[in-house]
């Protein structure tokens, strides 16, 4: 059965911020190379080549970057959308900075992306371990989760903004309906098929919830764990392809 496949990369196709496993790499691109695939991350350009390589990205019909506001078809930007954030937003996660338990603070803790700004409260500069430190820490406190609901509780004063949780250690914020769903939206009218999307952060005010609740009757949604368990899957698909 023919298929159109979606990946989140980060925590789906790579542990969170690395490069993908050099053996499930040469699978992915073959795999890649048989079928209709695109990714789509929350993450800029320069990190999803950094974390897939450039053969993966070529070998994709597209790549959806910062939370589908940007659109890649090789090395060809389709389109780009702007967002850039109130100073009273701004304002406010400088405070969650500053307020914060967490002892660590990195720094680096605005990333401005096309469509969306990325938000840490340890900050971008966070080595590893202090990444790891703050995830098992946060998982503990829920602090994201407060950040989040609370910018969604004063969108008057922050502007019409959503919130979602992406990997490890930040938030990503953008304007109403500017989130993965684009992908899940512009597969669709690229191609009449069935929509396989697998991701790491499905739940509710995941940043791959949107995409999994934009999925239609005979898309499959395939809430994973690791990659190892992406590779899984994929493997089970090409299988059934097979028989």
């Amino acid at each position: 059965m023919k298929r159109a496949y979606l990946f989140d990369i980060d925590g789906t196709l790579t542990p969170p911020r690395q490069k993908m496993d050099e053996d499930f790499a040469r699978f992915f691109l073959q795999f890649a190379k048989d079928n209709v695939v695109y990714l789509t991350t929350g993450s800029d350009r320069p990190k999803a080549l950094e974390q897939v390589g450039e053969d993966i990205m070529a070998a994709c019909n597209g790549v959806f970057t910062c939370c589908g506001n940007e659109f890649w078809e090789g090395d060809n930007l389709v389109y780009e959308r702007e967002f850039y954030p109130t100073g009273k937003l701004v304002s406010f996660l400088q405070s969650c900075v500053d307020d914060s338990k967490f002892p660590t603070k990195a720094g680096r803790h605005f990333e401005q992306r096309k469509g969306m700004l990325n938000f840490s409260v340890v900050g971008r500069n966070a080595t590893l371990e202090e990444r790891a430190k703050y995830s098992e820490w946060d998982k503990r406190k829920h602090e994201r989760e407060e950040i989040a609901c609370t910018i969604l509780a004063e969108r008057r004063l922050f502007g019409n903004v959503d919130v979602a949780i992406g990997g490890e250690i930040s938030i990503d914020i953008y304007p109403m309906g500017r989130d993965k769903s684009q992908s899940v939206v512009t597969v669709r009218q690229l191609h009449a098929l069935p929509i396989v999307f697998m991701g790491d952060k499905m739940e509710a005010g995941g940043n791959d919830y949107p995409a999994a609740k934009a999925l239609l009757e005979g898309d499959i949604a395939c809430d994973v764990t690791s990659w190892q368990m992406t590779e899984l899957l994929i493997r089970q698909y090409v299988e059934k392809d097979h028989d």
